[in-house]
C-alpha cells in the first residue's frame, strides 16, 4: 500500500504544475522530471542539454514506467484507488501514447510504403532509425502485456486507447521481413490476436476501423487491419458487433453513408478465403439481425447488405438459407421463421425489381400454395396470412411481365407443394397431400345452399381464390396475357382426345372467374386489347380450310348500292355462309364474342381505324350472325352492330365547336347508345337514327353531311337481322325513310339485299333467319313503294326486274316468292301507270304460274310447319298470283288506256285458266279468288267493247 501511494505521488510530480510557473515547456518538463526523480529517491540529474523532444519522450517513458509498476501492484493487492488517482493514471497513460508511442511509430512509418504508393516503390531502410524502432517495440510489448491481467490500467488502455495500441501492434506484428532491419518481437502478433479475441466484436471493430481511418496508412497495416476486421465478422457476434460499432448499441439513427459502409464491409470476403465459404458463414449472422428483437438500424443495415449480396455472383449462397424451407420437404429451418425474415428483409429495403425477383420468384408458387392452405384453415394466424399476402402483392407489383406470367402459370400447373398447418400454427411442407377425398358432390346436404364459386372437385388452384389473388396484384399486363393463354390452352385441351378432363375444367373455371372478377378495375383483363383481339380472331377462324368463308369487304359501309343489277348474277356459294363452320361445342366461340364485346365496351376509342384486326373479325362474325346457334346469333349481331357504330363514330368528320349542330350531337349520341350492352338503350339509339333520316316537310332530312349515310344504312341493314321486334321494326322504317330521302342508290342496295343469292345452292340452303330478314326488307320495300305514290314510275325499273327474278326462282322458299308477288301487287295498287310497260309480261307470267302450280289435291305440309319450304304448290303462292292478276285486270278495266291492246287470244287463255282453277283447285280461297278474277276479266272485255 505504501508503494502504491509513493508511486502515485511520483506521478503527480509529472503531471501537476510546479511552484515556479514558467511558460517555457522545456523548463516545465525539466522541473517536473527533477521533482519526479527526487520523489522516488533516484540520483538521476538532468544536464540541461536536453531538447524538447527528448524531454517529452523521457516524460512518456517515465509515465510508462509508473503505470507499469502501478499495474504490478494492483495485480497483487486490491488497493483502493480514488477518483483523483484514477484521473492521474488516465493522464499518465495518455502521456505514454502521446509523447512516446505515437512519435516513435510516426518516425518508423517513414520507412514503410503507404497504401497509396504503387507496388515496387523504393523501401527506406530501417537502419536510419534503429533505436526508435527498438524503443517502439519495447513500449508496445510492455503495453500489450498490461492487457492480460484486468486492472484499472487495463480498463483504461482498452476503453480509451485501444485503437492507439492496436495501430503499433499491427504495424509491428505484421511487418514484412523485407521492411525490418532488426528482428520483430514474436510475441506481439499472437498477443494482438489474443487481445482481439478477448474483446467484444463491437469494440474491436470500432478500434480497427479507427486504425484504418488514420493517414498515412502503410500498405501492410491496411491489408492486415482489413483481414483482422473480416475475421472479427466471422465471430458469433461479429455482424452485430459491426452494427454496434457503426450505429451504437441501441441507436435507431439511419444514415445512407453508414448503411453503405456496413454493406461494403460485409460483402468483402477476407483475403485467402473463398467467397462461397465466407458468405455461407456470414449470411446466417446477417439474417439473425432481421428480427424484431434487433434495433431498427441493425435491421435496416442487414437488409441493405443482403440486397447488395444478392447482386453478386454468389447470391445463390445467400438464397440457400431462405428458399429450402419452401422448396424441400425436410428442411432444417422453420418456414414460419424464414417467412418472417423475408418479410423483414423486404420491408426494410427499397423495392428493387431485381431484388424482389431474385428473392421471391423461385418460391412464389410455394408461397401461394401456403396462403391457399392457410385460407382454408379458419384458425390460422391472421398476421401470417397478411404477411404472405403482402409478400405476394409486393412481388406481383414489381415483377416483369414475362417472368410473372411464367411463374403464375406454374401455379396453374400445380406447382407449390402440399402444406399442413396445425393448431399451434406450425407449418410443414408435405411430400403428398393429406386431404381426404371430398364427397360433398355425391352427398350434398339437404339444407346446404349451392355456392357457384365453391371448388367442389378440389381443383388446384381454386379458380375463385386464384383470380382474387390476381385481382389483388393489380397487373393488367400479366392478367391479360394469362387470360389469353388460358383461352388457348382450354381450346387446345378440348381438341386433345387423351387430355385430362379436370385440366380442361380448370382452364374453363379460371376463364369464367377472370371474366367475372377482372372485367374492370386495375387488374382488368381488357387492358391490352391487341392480345384479346388476336385471340378472338384466332378463335373465330374455322379450323378446316374448306370451311373458311370468303372474307367480306372490310369496309362495313360499302353496300355496292351504285352497282348494276348484273352484279347479282354470279356464284351464289360465295354469298351463302356455311352452316358447318360452328361445331356442336361452340362455347369457346361464345366466350370469344362475349370477350370481344367486353373489350369494345372497356375501350371506347377502339375501332377498325385504330385496330385493323377488327375488320377481319367483322367478316368472321357474318356467318355466325346468320347461321350460328341460337345463342351465338344475337351475340354476333350485337358485336357487328357495335363495331359498325364504333367505326361510324370515329369516321365522322370532325367539326369545330362553332360548326357543331344539333344533328351531329344526335348522331354521335345515337352511335354511343348503339354500343351499349343493354337492348332498350340500343333500340333508343336506332330510334334516334331513324328520326335523323326521316324527311322533314320543310327541309328534307336532318342530316346535311352525305358522308354519314353509308354508316347509317349499314346500321339499319344489320338491325334488320335482330330478333327483337322493336329493333327490326325501327330498322325497317329507317330503311324506308332513307329511300324516301336519298333515292335510287339506297333503293338499289335494298333490292340487292332482298334478292341476292337466288341462284345455285344458295337459295335451297336458306335458313329461317335469312328468310325472315328478307321478309323484313320486303316490308321496308312495301313502305317505300307506298311513299313513292305517283313518283313510282321513276323507280319501277329498279323494282320489277329483281322482284320478277325472285318469282321465277324455283329453288327459293315459296314464302319469299309470295312476298315478291305481293310487292308487285303493291306497285300496282300504288301507281298502276308505273307497271304499264310490264303488264303483258306480268299477266302472262301469272297465267303460266297458275297453270303450272294449280293442284286439285290437298298438301300435307303448310307454311306454318315448314316456313322455308320451296314447294310451289302451296296455296299462298297461287293466292298471291291471283291477287296480283286480279289487280292488273281491274286497274286495266278502270283506266282502259288507249295504248293498251290485248288480243282476244290472251283474254281467252286467261279466262280458260281462271275458270279451270275456280272449278278444280283444292284451296277454297284460290277458287273464290279465281271466280272473282273471271268476273273482273268480263268487266274488262265489256270496257274494251264499249271504249
Amino acid at each position: 500500500m505504501a508503494d502504491l501511494r509513493a508511486l502515485l505521488a511520483a506521478g503527480l510530480c509529472i503531471i501537476e504544475p510546479t511552484e515556479n510557473v514558467s511558460h517555457d515547456l522545456e523548463s516545465v518538463l525539466a522541473s517536473r522530471l527533477t521533482q519526479y526523480y527526487a520523489c522516488l529517491g533516484q540520483d538521476t540529474v538532468l544536464n540541461g542539454s536536453e531538447t524538447l523532444e527528448s524531454l517529452k519522450f523521457t516524460t512518456a517513458a517515465e509515465a510508462l514506467n509508473l503505470i507499469e509498476r502501478i499495474h504490478g501492484v494492483l495485480e497483487i493487492e486490491d488497493a483502493p484507488v480514488g477518483t483523483r488517482d484514477l484521473a492521474e493514471l488516465r493522464t499518465l497513460v495518455a502521456i505514454a501514447f502521446k509523447w512516446g508511442v505515437d512519435p516513435l511509430l510516426a518516425r518508423a512509418m517513414l520507412a514503410w510504403p503507404s497504401k497509396a504508393e504503387r507496388a515496387g516503390a523504393h523501401i527506406i531502410d530501417l537502419t536510419n532509425v534503429p533505436e526508435d524502432f527498438k524503443l517502439l517495440c519495447s513500449m508496445v510489448f510492455r503495453l500489450l502485456n498490461m492487457t492480460i491481467s484486468p486492472t484499472f490500467i487495463t480498463a483504461t488502455l482498452l476503453n480509451r486507447h485501444l485503437d492507439q495500441l492496436l495501430r503499433p501492434c499491427i504495424a509491428i506484428g505484421w511487418l514484412p521481413k523485407a521492411h525490418a532491419s532488426d528482428p520483430v518481437p514474436e510475441s506481439i502478433k499472437p498477443g494482438t490476436i489474443r487481445l482481439l479475441e478477448s474483446l467484444p466484436p463491437s469494440q474491436t471493430i470500432t478500434a480497427l476501423g479507427a486504425v484504418l481511418s488514420v493517414r498515412p496508412c502503410p500498405r501492410h497495416v491496411h491489408k492486415s487491419c482489413t483481414f483482422l476486421l473480416s475475421k472479427q465478422l466471422l465471430r458469433p457476434d461479429g455482424v452485430r458487433g459491426l452494427c454496434a460499432a457503426v450505429f451504437g448499441e441501441d441507436s435507431d439513427e439511419i444514415q445512407l453513408e453508414k448503411l453503405e459502409h456496413v454493406a461494403r464491409v460485409l460483402t468483402t470476403p477476407p483475403a485467402g478465403m473463398s467467397a462461397e465459404l465466407y458468405f455461407s458463414t456470414v449470411t446466417p449472422k446477417i439474417l439473425e439481425l432481421l428480427s424484431e428483437r434487433a434495433p431498427a438500424s441493425y435491421r435496416r443495415a442487414a437488409a441493405f447488405s443482403v440486397s447488395r449480396m444478392l447482386t453478386t455472383p454468389t447470391s445463390s449462397v445467400v438464397l440457400s438459407f431462405l428458399h429450402p424451407p419452401f422448396l424441400a420437404v425436410n428442411s432444417a429451418s422453420s418456414p414460419r421463421v424464414v417467412l418472417t425474415t423475408i418479410m423483414t428483409l423486404v420491408t426494410n429495403t427499397d423495392p428493387s425489381p431485381t431484388l424482389i425477383s431474385s428473392l421471391l420468384s423461385p418460391i412464389v408458387s410455394a408461397l401461394y400454395s401456403l396462403l391457399y392452405n392457410l385460407d382454408q384453415v379458419k384458425t390460422s394466424d391472421p398476421s401470417l396470412k397478411e404477411t404472405l399476402r403482402g409478400l405476394l402483392g409486393t412481388w406481383g407489383r414489381v415483377v416483369g411481365a414475362m417472368e410473372g406470367l411464367a411463374i403464375l402459370w406454374s401455379v396453374i400447373d400445380g406447382q407449390g407443394g402440399e402444406w399442413r398447418v396445425d393448431l399451434e400454427g406450425q407449418i410443414t411442407r408435405l411430400d403428398k397431400s393429406e386431404k381426404p377425398a371430398m364427397l360433398s358432390l355425391l352427398t350434398p346436404a339437404d339444407d346446404e345452399e349451392i355456392d357457384f364459386d365453391s371448388n367442389i372437385l378440389d381443383l388446384y388452384p381454386d379458380p375463385a381464390h386464384f383470380v382474387r389473388f390476381l385481382k389483388s396484384i393489380q397487373r393488367t399486363d400479366i392478367c391479360s396475357d394469362l387470360f389469353v393463354r388460358l383461352l388457348e390452352f382450354y381450346r387446345d385441351s378440348k381438341a386433345e382426345t387423351e387430355n385430362d378432363p379436370t385440366r380442361t375444367l380448370l382452364y374453363l373455371q379460371l376463364v369464367v372467374q377472370m371474366q367475372t372478377q377482372l372485367s374492370d378495375g386495375p387488374s382488368t383483363i381488357l387492358g391490352k386489347p391487341a392480345h384479346i383481339l388476336s385471340f378472338v380472331k384466332h378463335a373465330l377462324e374455322p379450323e378446316r380450310p374448306e370451311l373458311k368463308t370468303k372474307p367480306a369487304d372490310t369496309n362495313p359501309f360499302k353496300f355496292n348500292v351504285e352497282t348494276s343489277d348484273d352484279a347479282d348474277e354470279g356464284d351464289s356459294d360465295d354469298d351463302t355462309p356455311g352452316a358447318d363452320i360452328i361445331g356442336p361445342d361452340d362455347e369457346m366461340i361464345e366466350t370469344s364474342v362475349n370477350l370481344l364485346l367486353a373489350v369494345l365496351e372497356a375501350n371506347e376509342d377502339l375501332s377498325a381505324r385504330t385496330a385493323p384486326v377488327l375488320n377481319e373479325i367483322f367478316s368472321l362474325l357474318e356467318p355466325l350472325s346468320i347461321s350460328g346457334s341460337t345463342t351465338l346469333r344475337p351475340l354476333a349481331r350485337e358485336a357487328r352492330m357495335v363495331m359498325t357504330a364504333r367505326l361510324a363514330s370515329t369516321s365522322a368528320p370532325k367539326r369545330s365547336a362553332r360548326e357543331e349542330d344539333d344533328t351531329q350531337e344526335i348522331y354521335q349520341r345515337a352511335l354511343k347508345l348503339l354500343q351499349d350492352p343493354i337492348l332498350p338503350v340500343r333500340a333508343h339509339g336506332l330510334l334516334l337514327l331513324r328520326q335523323l333520316v326521316t324527311p322533314q316537310k320543310a327541309s328534307g332530312s336532318k342530316i346535311s353531311d352525305p358522308a354519314l349515310i353509308p354508316a347509317i344504312l349499314s346500321i339499319f341493314l344489320q338491325s334488320v337481322h335482330d330478333d327483337d321486334s322493336y329493333m327490326f321494326l325501327n330498322a325497317v322504317q329507317g330503311l324506308a325513310a332513307m329511300v324516301d330521302a336519298y333515292g335510287k342508290d339506297v333503293l338499289k342496295g335494298l333490292m340487292r339485299e332482298y334478292s341476292q343469292g337466288l341462284d345455285g345452292l344458295g337459295a335451297s340452303s336458306m335458313t329461317r333467319h335469312d328468310m325472315d330478314v328478307r321478309i323484313r326488307i320486303g316490308e321496308a320495300l312495301a313502305s317505300v313503294i307506298k311513299r313513292c305514290g305517283s313518283a313510282l314510275p321513276a323507280f319501277i325499273d329498279i323494282l320489277v326486274p329483281p322482284l320478277f327474278h325472285v318469282v321465277r326462282s324455283s329453288q327459293f322458299p315459296t314464302t319469299i316468292r309470295t312476298s315478291a308477288i305481293s310487292l308487285l301487287a303493291e306497285c300496282e295498287n300504288t301507281c298502276s301507270v308505273a307497271l304499264i310497260p310490264y303488264v303483258t309480261d306480268l299477266s302472262e307470267a301469272m297465267v303460266d304460274l297458275l297453270q303450272i302450280e294449280t293442284s286439285s289435291t290437298t298438301l300435307a305440309e303448310s307454311e306454318d310447319s315448314n316456313p322455308t319450304s320451296a314447294n310451289s304448290k302451296l296455296p299462298s303462292f297461287r293466292r298471291a298470283a291471283l291477287h296480283f292478276l286480279g289487280l292488273l285486270i281491274r286497274e286495266t278495266t278502270r283506266q282502259v288506256y288507249d295504248s293498251y291492246s290485248e288480243s282476244g287470244m290472251v283474254f281467252k287463255r286467261i279466262r280458260t285458266t281462271l275458270a279451270y282453277i275456280s272449278a278444280t283447285d283444292s284451296d277454297t280461297v284460290v277458287r273464290v279468288m279465281a271466280r272473282e278474277a273471271v268476273e273482273a276479266l268480263s268487266e274488262l272485255e265489256n270496257a274494251m267493247i264499249h271504249r
